[in-house]
């Protein structure tokens, strides 16, 4: 008995060995993607992340926002539609595996780029060859639409992300904003965001074969959600957007967040996007991965440079070396 005992505690400090090593591991990662990231973000010639199927690509410059510390509030810390894009297909790819339907219905994740196609559609004049030269387009996105329950569209205006959760049977945008600017600047505010938005899917429902869909499509109102989680920066609502996308079941949030989980995102996204396994830039993966198998060593309790600073950031310099900046 005894020994049963000796054995199945060894098995249990092995595993909480591994589990910490683990631990370990990962957030020696995370700091060296946040020290790579920052070290290249003023590129907009380098990839950081490529895909063919999804198509995504991310460049330095777009993710270098996520690296911004919390204490520097402001538009340098806002992320871009590429990159809100990016985490999209990232969240589609990882829900399709898990589940197909939320609360019984059927949601569609909608885009930032499709946002700019429907504004184009919806300034098209009617009956003309312009217009006519989208009709096979229109018919599938609106076909696309009617066969879901929810659509959740990604709306950037003024420099403003929300969400627009448009429930298809009761012919109604559910407006999605965790930030003040409802109360700052009132219903008009969310009209004007939605007026070609609405348009364009009107049109494309139309063209789906929907009996005087683009009327009634084009009349579909808008209702803000209230008690959703608060945003309390100014430079988060892109997070916010994709935490609602994640957790809006048609009817409400599957379950709440707070700012903490929105920081937490924040520091996990680039890593997310840069390890996804459809990632083809597998030489930015091991340049992260080296720098952090250094930070580890730097960082264990048996190196002489444990305690050379406060912080220990890696920087790439060419290739896959680093040198290290104590300060």
């Amino acid at each position: 008995m005894a020994s049963n005992i000796g054995i199945a505690e060894t098995k249990n400090a092995r595993r909480r060995s591994e589990a910490a090593s683990s631990t370990a591991v990962d957030a020696a990662r995370e700091e060296a993607t946040m020290a790579y990231v920052e070290a290249h973000g003023g590129r907009k010639d380098k990839l950081l992340v490529s895909s063919e199927r999804p198509r995504v690509r991310v460049r330095a410059d777009a993710l270098r926002c996520l690296a911004v510390p919390l204490s520097r509030d402001g538009p340098e810390r806002q992320i871009t539609g590429v990159l809100l894009d990016a985490a999209l297909d990232l969240l589609r790819r990882r829900q399709a595996g898990r589940r197909r339907r939320r609360n019984g219905r059927r949601v569609l994740l909608g885009s930032v780029e499709e946002q700019d196609w429907l504004e184009y559609v919806s300034s098209l004049p009617p009956r003309t060859a312009a217009a006519a030269g989208h009709d096979a387009d229109m018919s599938a996105t609106g076909a696309r639409y009617l066969a879901h329950d929810t659509v959740l569209f990604p709306v950037n205006h003024q420099s403003h992300f929300f969400v627009a959760a448009l429930d298809v049977a009761a012919g109604e945008y559910r407006i999605l904003d965790s930030s003040n600017y409802g109360r700052r600047f009132g219903p008009r505010f969310y009209d004007a965001a939605m007026s070609k938005i609405r348009g364009g899917v009107a049109r494309c429902v139309a063209a789906a074969g929907r009996a005087g869909a683009e009327a009634d499509a084009g009349g579909w109102k808008l209702r803000m959600v209230a008690g959703l989680p608060a945003q309390t920066d100014e430079s988060s609502c892109g997070l916010f957007a994709i935490k609602c996308m994640e957790l809006w079941d048609g009817e409400k949030l599957e379950r709440g967040f707070t700012m903490d989980d929105v920081h937490e995102l924040r520091r996990k996204l680039a890593g997310e996007l840069i390890f996804w396994e459809l990632n083809e830039m597998q030489e930015v993966k091991d340049e992260i991965e080296f720098m952090a198998r250094k930070m580890k060593m730097m960082m264990s309790s048996s190196s002489p440079l444990r305690n050379c600073g406060d912080r220990v950031k890696l920087a790439t310099l060419g290739g896959a070396g680093g040198v290290c900046v104590c300060y």
